[in-house]
């Protein structure tokens, strides 16, 4: 493959054309930057770990069914994508309170949200990228009712893959940004997944192990970026198994009824019932993965679960 004319170049990649139609190689730079452009500096080693990260997310993505624009890494700071036509939104997923939602909400940072909230951006440096409604899209002509939910249930889909991939690595994922755009007709998951686009922290030290640490002056943003690339790389052996346990339908949830009481006197009054359950990861060693099921049903059956009150789901993955 040869790289040709350079396409495109923003403020932490560059993308060039190639001899293979269709195929473009992004290479990620060192650069970094902040607060739409206004501080900028170098983190040396950023690109390469962007770069491989990115690879292996995407990787990881299109195995678990979501097609992105990934064809492979090229290169330690390069890697080869399809040609996306990209829609001018860029999606944001957040699972807490951290940032600018944290001021807007009025919410202390780190509050964790009751459910994964999606936002939408103008992907627009000269305005700053603001926060859209689904109006403004419809009045900027930006995409279509159907194509924001599709792109809507992708991002959810991702948040669901990656919020237990993160957690099996020691790192809780509070959100991302996320952007897509169409080939063929179809919509695809582009741009990069790396510490410059989500927010990571260690979920034993509660430590930043993203682009905050660059932002904030923190130190150690080298460092940390090739620690995320670390652990992300790091191959995990054996059977993942999650478990989802919630209150039977009609058993009393002593949990559920206090906080149902706690959001009616927040001035929640449109929430009936709430049911309060609780999620479990296991990694299996030396067991085949059509036995791991039965296997799992009776440590939920003697130990994890109360099967008189409670129901349980299980999900293997190999």
């Amino acid at each position: 493959m040869e790289k040709k004319e350079l396409i495109y170049e923003g403020k932490a990649k560059k993308v060039f054309a190639t001899d293979e139609p269709g195929k473009v190689i992004h290479e990620f730079k060192d650069d970094a930057t902040a607060f739409d452009g206004r501080k900028r500096g170098t983190v040396a080693g950023k690109g390469r770990a962007n770069a491989q990260m990115s690879d292996i997310i995407f990787r990881y993505l299109d195995k678990k069914g979501v097609h992105t624009h990934h064809i492979k890494l090229l290169s330690e700071t390069e890697i080869v994508t399809w040609w996306l036509e990209m829609f001018k939104v860029e999606i944001t997923v957040r699972n807490y309170a951290a940032g600018s939602l944290a001021k807007r909400l009025g919410y202390a940072e780190r509050t964790q949200m009751r459910s994964p909230l999606v936002e939408f951006y103008y992907k627009s440096d000269e305005l700053g990228d603001p926060m859209l409604s689904r109006e403004h899209i419809h009045e900027l002509g930006l995409a279509t009712d159907e194509e924001l939910d599709e792109i809507k249930a992708i991002a959810l889909k991702v948040n669901d893959i990656l919020v237990p991939y993160f957690a099996a690595r020691g790192l809780t994922l509070a959100d991302f940004k996320l952007e897509f755009g169409l080939r063929e007709g179809r919509i695809h998951l582009g741009d990069e997944f790396s510490p410059d686009v989500c927010r990571l922290w260690d979920a034993e030290t509660g430590e930043i192990m993203d682009k905050d640490r660059f932002r904030q002056d923190l130190g150690r943003v080298e460092e940390t970026y090739a620690e995320v690339l670390r652990r992300v790389k790091e191959e995990e052996t054996g059977l993942r198994v999650s478990i989802y346990v919630s209150p039977k339908k009609g058993v009393l949830d002593p949990a559920g009824q206090a906080a149902l009481g706690a959001l009616k006197s927040l001035g929640f009054g449109e929430v009936s019932d709430v049911q309060i359950g609780k999620y479990i990861t296991l990694r299996l060693e030396g067991v085949e993965a059509d036995k791991a099921g039965e296997r799992v049903e009776e440590m939920c059956e003697r130990l994890l679960a109360n099967p008189i009150i409670e129901d349980y789901r299980i999900d293997v993955e190999d």
